[in-house]
């Protein structure tokens, strides 16, 4: 398959070379990923700023591959990729996009703020199956057993497309430590909230200001979510739509 890589850490992150590395031996991978840090970009893109493009030769003098590094966010990096360097040439077209591996989890209400999942998002877009993946904070294992698990598995995660499912937007979730006899576990979105989100603090100039941290809240969450299920110790597999029409809401109207 034709791989496309990308994240929200930047190209210079671990993950990226991590699924590099498990990837390219066996499969056509190329990757367009930010220039740096783009945590929390969400979907969005550049609209008004220059979108500058250079090769990052680590990634290409040691893989052998195409690697570009875009000064734009998780989602430019996708649709320039697609829309401006290969310009929908049919085939250079990549069969996947796979963002990450993300140092940190996306899950429940995190899928909202995600960079990670916004770049994966802009690949379905574009009309590829993406897959954003995301490791847990301080996990007792590194990205190079995510990016294996996710090269070995992949087959088998694009084979659950139907055509009358069409491509497919699949966020995945490690947990901090995998459980003994850890499984891939399809379930659905669950809620998860931050304790102490802002720190108040003042600058050197008298001046007013907050970081964003805090601790993840986890309760409340229904076995069949993801935050319970990378909670003991198995891989989350939540399927995500683009579409956010409230249809509930919209049927009670029909007719009116």
């Amino acid at each position: 398959m034709r791989i496309l890589i990308s994240n929200d850490d930047g190209i210079q992150s671990r993950g990226i070379e991590a699924l590099v590395r498990a990837l390219y031996w066996e499969h056509e991978v190329v990757v367009a990923a930010p220039a740096g840090q783009q945590s929390a970009k969400a979907h969005a893109i550049t609209v008004r700023d220059r979108l500058y493009v250079e090769h990052y030769q680590p990634l290409e003098a040691q893989y052998g591959i195409q690697a570009i590094s875009i000064t734009g966010t998780p989602a430019d990096t996708v649709k320039l990729y697609v829309e401006g360097i290969i310009r929908r040439e049919k085939s250079l077209m990549p069969d996947v996009v796979i963002s990450g591996i993300n140092d940190g989890s996306n899950l429940g209400t995190d899928i909202l703020y995600s960079g990670t999942v916004g770049a994966a998002a802009e690949g379905l877009v574009q009309g590829m199956d993406s897959l954003a993946v995301s490791l847990e904070y301080n996990a007792g294992y590194d990205f190079s057993v995510v990016a294996e698990c996710v090269a070995d598995r992949l087959p088998e995660l694009l084979a659950g497309r139907s055509d009358k499912l069409g491509r497919q937007l699949l966020n995945i979730n490690f947990p901090q430590q995998l459980a003994p006899d850890y499984k891939w576990v399809w379930c659905r979105q669950g809620v998860r909230d931050y304790c102490n989100a802002y720190e108040r603090q003042q600058a050197e100039d008298g001046r007013i200001f907050y970081t964003v941290g805090g601790t993840p809240l986890v309760t409340g969450n229904s076995e069949d979510t993801d935050v319970a299920v990378t909670c003991r110790g198995d891989i989350a597999i939540t399927p995500l739509k683009l579409d956010k029409t409230d249809f509930a809401v919209l049927q009670s109207h029909a007719g009116v």
